[in-house]
This record gives structure tokens, C-alpha cells and sequence, in this order.
């Protein structure tokens, strides 16, 4: 049976090549680059069409994409597209908080958006719908899919203190051994051996020590965003007046691990699988899961360890191009 709700789609993008975006983003962070706010995390790989090739020819359901950027657009994208609805800055995040180039304010603020619906999925713009997909594998009984599997954090990188931060947050409201105590059934559906192995033995304790993120799309509901602005406003305030990336920021991962935690969620195995790209193994891999078409979406995660950019960027095109040559009605 059907859902009976709509589905929108979100997607960000920036144009890193744009030199006014480029002089805004130094005259408001004084630098060009800094620790978690790398090239890498605006660099463009030229595959945004693809995205939309992908939406139209494996998820033609979808009520509306809702394509947000800093006032930026593709020359090639089809703007008068009935389902797209192109959405600034400005449009929906407070003036207190912009400008911003942290990826943060911004997805902490999309329930705001005018006209988007209460079930929404979130997409980077590195993550490409690859097969047909349909409205339960993002939502069903009026939930977002999703499989909760603890896994504790291990300390590696700038992006961990942000993490450490998510915890924090979840630890303050919710105990662990509570939370498996009255979802079981959830947290032990839809899960390998190893998951429920995982969540037998850390779901004893009454901390989180992790949960494992899987990079690629999200299924949300606009209500518990704003659940999470009234119990921590002032913590994603204060993230939200950061104009790029800092290690005291929390991120919408917390979302998530809210709706987990309270198990408002249906389980569900992810349908797609993350890549990084900075081997050439790993685009070998990335680039037999798109042709062949292994699962259903999967991500192109670009990293600050990228050295061969152009070489993958056009392994990555290629793959694409096998499966999603025609030209969609979302381009000009």
C-alpha cells in the first residue's frame, strides 16, 4: 500500500568557481581555506545534472525539488521546471545568520523553507539516486526509513568534535538503556548480525557512545527540527552565527539521533553505499557500483585527501553517463 503524505526533495549547491561568492566568503571569514572548511567541501565535480537525471528518471513521484543556494544557478538548469523551486539564503534562514558558508546554518534551518512539506528527504549534492526508488524506502507508516545501529565514535579528525557535540546534546535528553528498552523491536530490526550484537552490548549502558552515520540521503520531518530548536535553541543559535564550520558546532546528524532515540522511525536497511574518492581504489569500486547499478543511490564524498581531482571527476562523469545519458526536462 501507498503513502498517503507527499515527499519533497532538498538539495544544496554552491558554484565554488563564482568569484563573487568567492570575495564574499573571504571578506566575511578572512580566509580562504581552514581546518574543516577545506577546498574540498565546496569544489564542484560538474555532476549536479546527474542528480537531476536521476531524481526524474528514478523518483518521478517526488512532489517538489526544493534546489537551495547562495542566489547561485546552473546556466543549464530548466528554472520555469514545474517541480523546482529554487530557494535562496535569504529566503529562509534569519538575517542574523547570514551570510554563511558552513553548511550548518543552512541545513539547520530548511524546515523553514515556505511550502516544503512536514516528510522531506535530504540530499548533499553528492549523493545520486541510481535505480528506482519509491516513497517507502524513505518513508512508511508516516516514518522516516531508517536503521539505528550503535557504533562508538572514535576520535579522528576535525569533524569529530562536532560529533562529540551531537552526543552530548542526545546524552543530556535520553538514556541509552531507556531508549532500547522501549523500542527493542526497532533498534534490532532490519539489522545484520554484528548490529545486533552491537546494540545488545552498548545498549546496556546508559550513555551513547555512537551511532552509525550513513552518508547518504535522510528522510526527515519539519516538526522535530523545530522539537530541537525549542529544547536547544541557544547551542544551535550559537552554531547558526558561525559563518563556516568550528569545532563547537552541532550538526542535524542530532535530528536524526533525536528521532532514533524517541523511535519515531521504520526500520529499514540503507539502500545505497558511500565512497570516498581520494584513492583510486575506491573510484574503481565507486565507479562498478554506478554502472552496474548495485543499489539504489549512492555517494561521491569528496575529500580534503583528493589528489587526483580531474582523473576521478571524469571516472565519476563517465560511470554516470552509462546510466543516465538522456538529458532530463530539468535541463535547458
Amino acid at each position: 500500500m501507498g503513502n498517503k503524505f507527499e515527499i519533497d526533495f532538498i538539495v544544496p549547491w554552491v558554484d565554488d568557481k563564482d568569484p563573487v561568492w568567492r570575495e564574499k566568503k573571504n571578506r566575511y571569514t578572512g580566509c580562504d581555506v581552514s581546518e574543516g572548511n577545506e577546498e574540498a567541501r565546496y569544489r564542484d565535480w560538474e555532476t549536479l545534472r546527474y542528480w537531476f537525471r536521476g531524481v526524474e528518471k528514478f523518483a518521478p513521484w517526488v512532489r517538489n525539488i526544493y534546489f537551495v543556494t547562495d542566489g547561485q544557478k546552473p546556466q543549464w538548469l530548466n528554472m520555469e521546471h514545474p517541480k523546482l523551486k529554487w530557494v535562496k539564503h535569504e529566503d529562509f534562514i534569519p538575517k542574523e545568520y547570514l551570510p554563511t558558508f558552513s553548511a550548518n546554518p543552512i541545513e539547520w534551518n530548511l524546515h523553514r523553507i515556505e511550502g516544503l512539506s512536514e516528510n522531506f528527504v535530504y540530499f548533499n549534492d553528492d549523493v545520486f539516486l541510481i535505480n528506482n526508488v519509491k516513497e517507502e524506502d524513505f518513508f512508511k507508516e508516516d516514518l522516516p526509513c531508517d536503521c539505528a545501529t550503535l557504533y562508538p565514535m572514535v576520535p579522528k579528525g576535525f569533524f569529530s568534535y562536532m560529533m562529540f557535540n551531537n552526543y552530548y546534546l542526545i546524552n543530556r535528553h535520553f538514556s541509552m538503556k531507556d531508549t532500547l528498552k522501549k523500542h527493542r523491536k526497532k533498534w534490532l530490526k532490519a539489522q545484520s548480525v554484528d548490529g545486533i550484537l552491537k546494540n545488545l552490548w552498548f545498549g546496556r549502558q546508559p550513555f551513547v557512545y555512537g551511532i552509525c552515520d550513513y552518508h547518504i540521503q535522510n528522510s526527515y520531518k519539519k516538526s522535530v527540527f523545530q522539537t530541537l530548536w525549542d529544547e536547544e535553541y541557544e547551542q544551535i543559535h550559537n552554531t547558526c552565527l558561525n559563518k563556516v564550520r568550528t569545532k563547537d558546532d552541532i550538526t542535524i546528524w542530532c535530528v536524526r539521533y533525536w528521532r532514533l532515540m524517541c523511535g519515531e522511525f521504520f526500520p529499514k536497511k540503507p539502500i545505497g553505499k558511500l565512497f570516498h574518492t581520494d584513492t583510486l581504489d575506491y573510484s574503481d569500486e565507486a565507479v562498478k557500483y554506478i554502472k552496474k547499478q548495485k543499489g539504489k543511490v549512492v555517494c561521491i564524498n569528496d575529500t580534503e585527501n583528493e589528489n587526483n581531482f580531474e582523473q576521478h571527476k571524469k571516472m565519476v562523469i563517465d560511470a554516470f553517463e552509462e546510466i543516465l545519458s538522456e538529458k532530463s526536462s530539468f535541463e535547458l
